[in-house]
């Protein structure tokens, strides 16, 4: 599951794998996971050691 805010729907949504469009590194400890929101908007989702906030960040 992935916590993502969509700026279209003005709402943050718990996800399910079902959701992921794709996962890349983008540099080493970043990770970028491309969803899809209900209503079928693409979001990015920061992650990995290397991101400067806490927590999955939403970009």
């Amino acid at each position: 599951m992935f916590l993502a805010y969509c700026d279209e729907c003005e709402d943050r949504f718990l996800l399910p794998a079902s959701h992921v469009v794709g996962v890349h590194n983008l540099a080493s400890g970043v990770i970028a996971v491309e969803l899809t929101c209900y209503e079928g908007h693409h979001l990015l989702v920061l992650s990995g050691n290397d991101i400067d906030i806490p927590g999955p960040a939403t970009v």
